[in-house]
């Protein structure tokens, strides 16, 4: 903020002088991460680059950028390649364990105005081993969209394993909630991670045996270490034609690492290592 002074002078030699005070702000810089693209898969140990664009209203500015991995990796210095306050971000890394990691990118101007993006990419590792579980959780109010209101018990069943030298991996999801005539029923699978007590898949399936539905299902084994002693279960099932959440029963983040589980109330939810 600084004080400016003008003055006016008319044809008579009269003249008034104005003072006013004036703040200048600092338009922060908008990033927009061109690659990899979200949910991008990786096997273990894969390399991957990372690409941003930025802007910034402040052409005389400079930029630098860091880059945050997630997992426990911290930060990196990203390469900035930039012209009268707009240009790029790069860097690349290797990620050797299995996971689903959120990458952020943060651009800052020499003023110290900042903006991010952020991705996700999932390493797997196909020799991982499977994942099983059968039961069911008390469905709790506001998990089914279409009907809040609605609660009561919902049954689960579940498998999947990356077959030998396979990609995508194999199985089979179940899901039923009946006080809201539910039924999914899986067609396929995306991915599988398994990190520690923890395993996500990814896919899409129909329900009552027609639409197009994506899926997201995370599960905790309570038997092992990390896993706190207690089966956790979550299911999420999107209408991919909108993008519209169908159920949810513990929203939050999609990352393995911080996402929401619902304890489950029977049954069992087991991770097998593989070999």
């Amino acid at each position: 903020t600084r004080n400016a002074k003008g003055k006016i002078r008319d044809k008579d030699g009269g003249e008034t002088e104005y003072s006013a005070s004036v703040t200048v702000t600092n338009q922060n810089p908008t990033v927009t991460i061109t690659s990899p693209p979200y949910g991008s898969l990786y096997t273990m140990g894969s390399t991957v680059n990372v690409a941003a664009s930025f802007g910034d209203v402040g052409t005389g500015d400079t930029h630098t950028c860091k880059i945050s991995w997630d997992n426990g990796l911290g930060e990196t210095n990203g390469s900035v390649t930039e012209t009268n306050g707009s240009g790029t971000c790069t860097d690349s890394r290797q990620l050797a364990n299995p996971g689903v990691y959120t990458i952020r990118v943060t651009v800052t101007d020499d003023d110290g105005g900042s903006g991010f993006d952020e991705t996700l990419v999932v390493v797997y590792d196909p020799n991982v081993g499977h994942v099983t579980g059968g039961g069911w959780i008390n469905s709790p109010a506001g998990a089914y969209r279409p009907e809040p209101s609605l609660t009561g018990r919902a049954n689960f069943g579940f498998n999947a394993k990356y077959l030998k030298g396979a990609r995508t991996p194999s199985g089979s999801t179940e899901f039923q909630f009946h006080a809201g005539n539910l039924n999914f029923h899986s067609s396929n699978y995306e991915w599988l991670v398994v990190s520690g007590a923890k395993g996500q898949f990814k896919g899409a399936g129909t329900i009552n045996g027609s639409g197009n539905y994506g899926f997201l299902l995370t599960v905790t084994d309570g038997q092992l270490a990390g896993g706190g002693g207690t089966d956790r279960f979550r299911m999420k099932i999107w209408d991919r034609s909108s993008d519209t959440t169908v159920y949810d029963n513990a929203s939050g983040s999609d990352d393995i690492d911080s996402s929401n589980t619902q304890e489950i109330a029977g049954g069992s939810i087991v991770i097998h290592k593989g070999k």
